[in-house]
């Protein structure tokens, strides 16, 4: 029997989460990608072994209860068990209307969509744990601009002669209509902040590589992911409420507002892509909360209530 994987924190079976891992290229062929399920399960199997060997955890050690707890502050399964409980239920359609107009505006900020139902109706898919390859024009302009972007002698010397000075890039969620290449690039916080660099760029923070993804298409991608449009691509960040109401208690806060009120911010830490309408393109990064699902959707997030 599949059994429900937790009741609490994911609350959907195992098949039902291993259906929401795109295909991935193994060998040149698309086959399933299985491997993130293992994480689910063991971190499921140590949460519930530790509540039942532990059932009064008040005054406990917090050194002891990080692991098997890490569950309750895990964006892996916050994100996962939010987006599933939204993508199965029957209003499904009503209430991401609903949030996308909170967090993008009454009308779609893309090209040939004119409304959210436009977007949203066809054959929608959702996927966790995707990875997006970095867009070779960074990764080229990268190779020539390294001394500007990184100053340690080591990491410079380790550059010589790679291609590849960027890997791919992880997206904890990618909702996205088949039908018309609609898709909503979903960055998911709890506590956790943005990265602010990666090995051979120490500029280069997490929003940026993700939004520079969004932008760029991904032909050779295993289908259905090759089907995403970047031109009707969004980015959305997810975090809990707290940080939305104090922006600056959090980088991704920061970098979020400057975005979407400087344009040219974004050119400055995207500066391979040119001749953009970047005042387009601000209007495409939209900011949830975990409790704006919870307020549309009561099933969403239950562990927020107590």
């Amino acid at each position: 029997m599949n059994k429900v994987l937790d009741s609490t924190y994911l609350p959907f079976t195992e098949d039902q989460l291993l259906s929401h891992f795109a295909n991935v290229k193994y060998r040149g062929k698309c086959v399933s990608n299985k491997q993130h399920l293992n994480y689910y399960k063991d971190s499921i199997q140590k949460y519930q072994q530790y509540l039942a060997e532990t059932p009064d955890m008040r005054g406990m050690s917090l050194a002891k209860m990080k692991k098997p707890c890490q569950i309750e502050k895990d964006e892996r399964f916050w994100v996962a068990s939010c987006m599933m409980t939204m993508f199965y239920d029957e209003r499904r359609l009503q209430m991401l209307q609903k949030l996308f107009i909170e967090a993008f505006g009454e009308t779609p900020p893309l090209t040939g969509l004119s409304s959210w139902r436009d977007c949203l109706d066809g054959d929608l898919k959702l996927f966790f744990e995707t990875t997006l390859p970095s867009p070779a024009s960074y990764k080229a302009w990268l190779r020539q601009s390294l001394n500007m972007r990184q100053f340690i002698p080591h990491v410079i010397s380790s550059a010589h002669g790679k291609k590849n000075l960027e890997g791919p890039t992880h997206v904890d969620a990618l909702l996205m209509n088949l039908n018309n290449g609609f898709a909503v690039l979903i960055e998911a916080k709890v506590l956790s902040d943005i990265s602010c660099q990666t090995t051979f760029d120490a500029t280069r923070n997490q929003m940026a590589r993700i939004i520079d993804v969004m932008l760029e298409e991904n032909n050779n991608l295993c289908d259905p992911l090759c089907k995403r449009n970047p031109e009707r691509s969004l980015f959305l960040l997810l975090t809990p409420e707290m940080f939305k109401i104090n922006p600056s208690r959090r980088l991704y806060g920061s970098k979020f507002n400057d975005y979407k009120k400087n344009q040219e911010s974004i050119a400055v830490d995207l500066p391979h892509r040119k001749s953009l309408d970047w005042i387009k393109i601000r209007r495409r990064l939209g900011w949830l909360t975990w409790e704006d699902f919870y307020r549309t959707n009561n099933n969403c997030c239950s562990w927020l209530v107590k």
